[in-house]
């Protein structure tokens, strides 16, 4: 295409989950919540004015900044941002802290959108083998980068490096620590602390796995006022929807809604794990909303991803991604999806085994 940038040449684009168009599919491939929203979201988007609709937004979103950092334990909305959805928020992080042929580092494996913005910014992306037990490796903390992005737990591993290692992390890193914990809620503990004690954190979290607000793309990121004045630099103008707004402050202010849709996720997670186990897959303990299931069989995850598939099961294979050839991530489901997703799973090894 003669109109390319040249930066555009080698940047393939993310590629998300597939959404089928057919009827009856169990998504298990997305990290969506299996379990809708607070009523109270729908109450207030219900609320919405024809003059709300009219005029701009609040541009800085005060009201759900304000409401967010009170729940997470900070004095003022200044320690808080909303982006539209937890990707402006990583795209702003590299806009606003690293010129364009600086180094951005993180992990692999892991999330594949970090790899593309950095591309798309002209910066340059370096990556760190996680541990054999996919933790945080120690070569990490001396990486000459601008700034690392480390998802906290881990995707696609499920896997958090502990407070410890992330305390090392960011007292010896000399850029910009982006912790990313759109799982975190999932997980026992989080890093939601951190930007009182340490002032080159940034704390990611988004609305759309435990909140289920996907498709209102509502992300915060808390962080020391002065970075979070640096980001306003780079915001556009009016980044957030009055519906987006609207749908998060009833969210938040609903948190208890919240704790009990993750403590059910929690629960089956652990009951989709053994049974997974029990056909003969292996995978690390996770503290996410998925699994991350390895396959040595005698069939190859592609294979075992496509049956799944023609019978209407949605999950992710990531045969594109380093070491992720012979694993599936599957998605938290209902009680009922992860009953459907198990008995598909036993037709298909059966089927390879007659």
């Amino acid at each position: 295409m003669k109109f390319q940038r040249d930066i555009l040449k080698d940047v393939a684009g993310y590629t998300p989950g597939e959404q089928l168009n057919r009827p009856n599919i169990i998504k298990l491939n997305t990290n969506e919540s299996p379990y809708p929203p607070s009523t109270k979201v729908r109450e207030a988007i219900r609320a919405v004015t024809d003059d709300e609709i009219r005029k701009y937004p609040d541009p800085m979103s005060v009201a759900l900044r304000g409401a967010c950092a009170e729940q997470y334990g900070y004095a003022d909305e200044s320690w808080t941002l909303i982006g539209n959805g937890m990707d402006e928020i990583l795209a702003m992080t590299i806009r606003t802290f690293v010129d364009p042929g600086q180094k951005i580092a993180s992990l692999d494996p892991t999330y594949s959108l970090y790899k593309i913005l950095v591309e798309l910014h002209g910066a340059k992306y370096v990556t760190y083998d996680v541990n054999d037990d996919y933790t945080l490796p120690a070569s990490l903390l001396s990486s000459a980068a601008a700034l690392c992005f480390v998802p906290r737990p881990n995707a696609p591993t499920g896997v958090p490096s502990s407070r410890k290692e992330m305390a090392r992390l960011c007292e010896s890193f000399k850029g910009i620590v982006f912790i990313d914990e759109a799982y975190a809620d999932f997980a026992e503990d989080s890093c939601i602390d951190f930007p009182t004690k340490y002032d080159n954190v940034i704390v990611g979290r988004t609305f759309s796995k435990s909140f289920a607000l996907c498709g209102c793309r509502v992300g915060l990121a808390v962080a020391n006022p002065a970075i979070i004045n640096e980001f306003c630099k780079t915001k556009d103008s009016y980044n957030m929807n009055v519906v987006s707004q609207v749908a998060g402050l009833a969210a938040i202010q609903d948190y208890a809604h919240m704790e009990v849709n993750a403590e059910k996720i929690k629960t089956t997670r652990a009951r989709l794990a053994k049974e997974l186990r029990a056909l003969g897959f292996t995978m690390p303990d996770s503290a996410a909303n998925f699994v991350l299931a390895q396959w040595n069989g005698i069939s190859d995850a592609k294979t075992i991803f496509e049956g799944l598939r023609d019978q209407g099961i949605l999950v992710r294979y990531f045969g594109n991604l380093n070491g992720m050839e012979d694993k599936l991530r599957i998605s938290v489901g209902t009680d009922a999806e992860t009953d459907a997703l198990l008995a598909a799973l036993k037709d298909i090894l059966a089927g390879q085994y007659d």
